[in-house]
């Protein structure tokens, strides 16, 4: 079980909200301090792994020809996810730019943690900073965000859980999941401090209310990149030299 970090500790770690992923919320947001899952929550969701794009931007239309040159920052993946390290159920996943613009949780090119948990049937990803825990130097505290996916070999559904709607709901609702407030005049910083299990139920009772979560984010798995002409003229060398 993770350590509780003090809230006087937090307080200055924390003081722009700009926590896990270098992303940064506003001071309305909430951020979550622990993991959502236990060891015997965790799954490893093979399927995952590839080049995701939004759907949208996999599907050009004729008429939409001259306005290719305009839209070439959209091409390419919105994520990109690979296997973690061996051994390892989590995954690593890179943000670029169409996924940054959309959600504004990280910066571009940027690597993260990402774990899938299935709770009650229903799978949720775990996103949160590679290596966890508190940075000193840089005065900062990884926060963890979660998704409720839904995942085929070849399409992502995300509904991500919405930062400021949930801080708007702990602000009317203080008692239904522990947290601190970290008060820098305005709106308090809301850090929650919930342990695996009681996020879990946040979770799984938000979902299902459809109140908290954002809409729904389609991604399609790009094919995987070629290989590099010079592996490809190596492998034709050596086949010329087996002939």
């Amino acid at each position: 079980m993770r350590c509780a970090v003090p809230s006087s500790i937090l307080r200055g770690l924390v003081p722009l909200a700009c926590l896990a992923l270098s992303g940064c919320f506003e001071l309305s947001a909430a951020v979550f301090l622990n993991r959502g899952y236990t060891d015997d929550d965790i799954v490893r969701e093979e399927a995952l792994a590839g080049r995701w794009a939004r759907a949208e931007d996999t599907t050009v239309s004729p008429s939409d020809d001259d306005d290719a040159d305009a839209d070439a920052e959209d091409d390419g993946p919105a994520l990109l996810i690979a296997p973690g390290e061996q051994g390892d159920a989590c995954f690593k996943v890179t943000f670029f730019d169409r996924f940054v613009k959309d959600w504004m949780i990280a910066q571009p090119d940027m690597t993260a943690k990402l774990c899938a948990f299935r709770i009650s049937g229903q799978t949720f990803l775990d996103i949160t900073r590679w290596p966890e825990g508190i940075d000193f130097q840089s005065m900062t505290v990884t926060w963890h965000w979660f998704a409720a996916v839904d995942v085929t070999s070849d399409e992502l559904r995300l509904k991500m859980l919405h930062p400021l709607l949930v801080g708007e709901y702990l602000r009317e609702h203080p008692l239904d999941l522990p947290h601190t407030r970290l008060d820098y005049g305005g709106d308090p910083q809301i850090v929650i401090t919930a342990e695996p299990k009681d996020i879990q139920l946040f979770l799984l009772l938000h979902l299902g209310l459809g109140d908290l979560m954002d809409e729904e984010y389609l991604l399609t798995k790009l094919p995987d990149e070629p290989a590099e002409d010079g592996d490809d003229g190596a492998a034709e060398h050596a086949a010329e030299g087996d002939s």
